[in-house]
């Protein structure tokens, strides 16, 4: 991944997607308070966007240095010290003692998940009791990618639909039932809508 175009684009004609989620997000859990963990956060613009409508402390989790570190560089352009840190590290062995995260959220990184049983059942160790998820992924909703082709056409940037269109591969198909259940889980609720599937489980 060219981590400089991701990022240019994520936090210029983008952004309407990101803030678009962290209000759903919002709204579905409820949790304006206490610790949130972004899997797979890149340059951390869902989180970023979260912290700026709650009260939330995130902390910017990812496999790649690169990517934190614009997520790290971000915190301080919207003057967001205060409210994240970064960790590098794997979902299928996050680097956190149990219990730790009052939310946890992820956008496009479940179906890179090389064993997503496990790496549900890591999410779920380090969620606190009360605490909740909302992990999963979508492109928006059609007013979204109308925003988002509007900022492009401004910008004299080439729109491809197709790209724009494509779910996340067929990693966003699996049986996430079976999964869940198969590590134990039952109190989840799995949000499935044209704006894509998003996991929310119980703890």
């Amino acid at each position: 991944m060219d981590v400089e175009h991701y990022d240019e684009q994520s936090r210029t004609v983008k952004r309407p997607l990101y803030e678009y989620y962290a209000n759903k997000i919002k709204t579905y859990t409820n949790v304006t308070n206490g610790r949130c963990l972004d899997i797979g956060s890149c340059g951390g613009y869902l989180g970023l966007e979260l912290a700026k409508i709650t009260r939330l402390h995130v902390t910017f989790f990812d496999l790649s240095q690169e990517a934190l570190n614009k997520a790290a560089l971000h915190l301080i352009e919207d003057d967001l010290e205060e409210q994240g840190a970064i960790l590098v590290g794997d979902v299928h062995a996050i680097p956190l003692e149990d219990e730790m995260m009052d939310l946890i959220i992820s956008r496009g990184s479940l179906p890179f998940w090389e064993d997503p049983a496990l790496a549900f059942k890591e999410i779920y160790r380090v969620l606190k009791k009360g605490g909740t998820t909302f992990v999963g992924g979508g492109k928006g909703t059609s007013e979204i990618k109308e925003q988002i082709e509007t900022n492009m056409r401004k910008r004299g940037q080439e729109i491809d639909r197709v790209a724009m269109d494509k779910m996340h591969g067929d990693g966003m198909k699996r049986d996430y039932d079976a999964l869940l259940k198969s590590v134990g889980i039952v109190d989840y609720v799995i949000h499935r809508a044209d704006d894509g599937i998003w996991i929310q489980m119980q703890k």
